[in-house]
């Protein structure tokens, strides 16, 4: 398991990575993304978000800002489940 995904697992007390869901649409979620990039300092829980495999590929795709990655990464951290994307 990589490093930045056990940080996001840990933060959010999940026993194992299938119970992640995707911030942006409550799908399961594949894939721990950087909002901000990686490397050194950035395996942050700030910088962490769980992403289904389309939004994974939105954001690796530019479809999505990382301003509102990073948007919707904040409500997910308040406790809001709101559904952003479909």
């Amino acid at each position: 398991m990589q490093k930045h995904t056990k940080i996001y697992l840990d933060y959010f007390d999940y026993k194992t990575a299938n119970e992640v869901i995707c911030e942006a649409c409550g799908s399961p979620a594949v894939d721990v993304h950087h909002v901000y990039g990686r490397g050194k300092g950035k395996d942050v829980i700030e910088n962490l978000m769980a992403l289904c495999r389309r939004h994974h590929d939105w954001a690796t795709q530019s479809k999505i800002s990382k301003s509102e990655m990073q948007l919707i990464h904040r409500y997910f951290l308040a406790g809001s489940r709101k559904t952003f994307l479909t």
